[in-house]
Formats: structure tokens, sequence, C-alpha cells
């Protein structure tokens, strides 16, 4: 009997669907893959479509609309297709939270300009 649970747990686990990270299309057709399941939560990750300078870091806006201030300081991922990506979601009283940032190569000029003086 107990070989039957143990067979059966087995069975349960080789069958069950892997946790694969969010996929996101993208306006111009290009799917993204590799969010990380701790950066999206499913829906949160998305590209970026306009970067602005500013002296306390990046404003970013995503390829939906939404526009927040990433700081010279926050902490930054590899991109793995070349361009910015954020990740953002809301705390309890509705406020933009950064959850993830991913910026491609390029992006050392933004960083070196942009130190926050302490």
């Amino acid at each position: 009997m107990r070989s039957i649970h143990v067979l059966l747990a087995s069975a349960s686990l080789t069958l069950s669907a892997p946790a694969f990270p969010h996929t996101h299309v993208d306006s111009d057709g290009r799917t993204v893959t590799w969010y990380p399941p701790e950066c999206c939560n499913n829906h949160d990750c998305r590209p970026v479509a306009a970067v602005r300078r500013a002296n306390q870091g990046l404003w970013m806006t995503t390829v939906d609309g939404s526009t927040v201030l990433i700081g010279a300081d926050q902490e930054r991922r590899p991109s793995r297709d070349m361009r910015w990506h954020i990740c953002l979601s809301e705390d309890i009283h509705h406020n933009t939270v950064v959850q993830c940032v991913f910026e491609p190569p390029s992006a050392n000029r933004y960083r070196n300009r942009h130190k926050v003086a302490g």
C-alpha cells in the first residue's frame, strides 16, 4: 500500500506543470517570455517605450502608458532582449511599486551620468 502512495506522489510531481515566467506580447508583436516569476506576478512586467533623463534617475514610460521615476540607485537586472523593461505593481494604498527593472547593456551611459549626490 505504501508503494502505491509513493508511486502516485511521484506521478503527480512528474505530471504537474512547471512554473514558467510570464509571457508578454508587445504592441509590435514581439513576445517576451523571460520575466522571472518573482518580478512579474504573471502580469506586472512590460517593455518600456520611452526613457527620459532626470536629476534623480530616469523617467520611464511603458508601452501601456504608465510613467514612473526609476532612481539612480534602483537595483537593475540585465535585459535579455536589449530593451528596457519594468515590473510595476500596487501596494495596499494603490501606490505604484517598482518590483524589477531590466536594463540593456547600452544603459551604462545613463547610469554613469545619474549618480545621486550623497
